[in-house]
């Protein structure tokens, strides 16, 4: 799964960094509320609500741990097929192994989908045997049920990520099926992100009906439900971007020779002269020797405080490298690692650092709709 949620590094587990969002601390709360106030109480009376919850924040970090544990699996497999994995987060509704790259074959794709449940699944009846073998053994039940508690949450996990339906293992598993079986990956994740909005539905259903029945746990599946609906259309969305743009290069698709903003000129003297055009939101900025410095939008000039006395050049975004490209890079390479926003952001097109195109999210939306009917062609830019 993808959440897009920023994270707070936690280290490195064999060069995989990893990380939290601030919603797993109200995971661990719930998860150790739920242990010390229902688990223990009913498992092991008798004992001062101090240590039930002392207890059921252990139980709670054991669980993350586990929930770590069948992210890594994920990574692992997946960068043993040549995949390269970014980072792993941790956050309210589970973990996500941000792979920056897809696997390249429908074996690839299934086994490092079933590496988290497998995973989960050895827990479970590592976890299980140790507790059930240290009650055997007279151990107090304050500590053999949290084991045992642990070990029946990670079949669960294990069981519920195997449902065919994205951004589940399950729907990955469904996926590479598909593939497998037709020879067309893009079928594949169609299927598993059409399945992924069903399940998701079903699950919003359910637990608006236990809301309505006076059961606020409902929520939780509402949430996870609304969650796993809209991650699939994401995802059905991001695979139909891939395989309408794969090859595709930003030649294909800039806009050449677009308009500038002059750096040296004042901002009322540019947006004087927008008054005929060109209507456009965003704009390059070049210097005198045309060399391209920043960008502007027409909404950041409109704010400026002194527009008859500042240039242009000063108040302009200098452009990161992520938001520049070469005409003959990918195009998706380019996606990848600079969110367009509308009104905003442009992709700066350099050939020699000679401004020749900019790529923004209408030129994007142009391919996306274009490439629906025929195929992009590749232009060549004049040098």
């Amino acid at each position: 799964m993808n959440t897009g949620l920023p994270s707070v590094p936690l280290g490195r587990l064999r060069g995989i960094a990893v990380g939290a969002h601030w919603s797993t601390l109200v995971a661990v709360m719930v998860i150790a509320q739920v242990v010390a106030m229902s688990v223990l109480p009913q498992a092991a009376p008798g004992h001062a609500a101090v240590v039930y919850w002392i207890a059921g924040v252990v139980s709670a970090l054991a669980f993350m741990l586990s929930l770590l544990a069948h992210e890594l699996a994920h990574a692992l497999v997946a960068q043993r097929f040549g995949v390269g994995v970014d980072r792993i987060d941790l956050w309210l509704l589970g973990g996500v192994s941000r792979l920056s790259s897809a696997p390249r074959s429908p074996r690839a794709e299934f086994l490092i989908a079933v590496a988290g449940p497998a995973t989960s699944v050895v827990v479970a009846i590592l976890v299980g045997a140790v507790g059930t073998a240290l009650g055997a053994w007279g151990v107090p039940a304050l500590i053999t049920s949290p084991l045992l508690w642990l070990a029946i949450t990670n079949g669960v996990l294990a069981v519920f990520n195997l449902v065919p339906a994205a951004p589940l293992d399950g729907g990955r598993v469904l996926a590479a099926a598909v593939w497998w079986r037709t020879g067309d990956e893009h079928r594949g994740t169609k299927s598993a992100a059409v399945a992924g909005r069903a399940f998701g539905l079903v699950l919003v259903a359910f637990g608006l009906m236990q809301v309505f029945a006076g059961a606020l746990s409902g929520l939780w599946l509402v949430l996870l439900g609304a969650y796993l609906t809209v991650s699939s259309a994401a995802e059905q969305s991001a695979n139909e971007m891939t395989h309408q743009l794969g090859g595709v290069r930003v030649r294909d698709v800039m806009t050449p020779d677009p308009p500038v903003a002059p750096g040296w000129w004042t901002v009322r003297a540019f947006l004087d002269g927008l008054v005929s055009g060109p209507h456009r939101l965003v704009f390059p900025v070049v210097s005198f020797d045309g060399t391209a410095v920043g960008v502007i939008g027409l909404a950041e000039l409109a704010r400026v405080p002194d527009p008859l006395n500042t240039r242009i050049g000063d108040v302009c975004r200098t452009p990161s490298g992520t938001a520049v490209a070469s005409p003959d890079e990918q195009l998706l390479d380019v996606l990848g690692r600079v969110p367009l926003k509308e009104g905003r952001d442009v992709v700066l097109v350099l050939r020699d650092q000679r401004l020749v195109g900019v790529v923004g999210p209408e030129d994007v939306a142009w391919a996306l709709e274009l490439s629906r009917s025929v195929p992009i062609g590749h232009h060549e830019v004049p040098s």
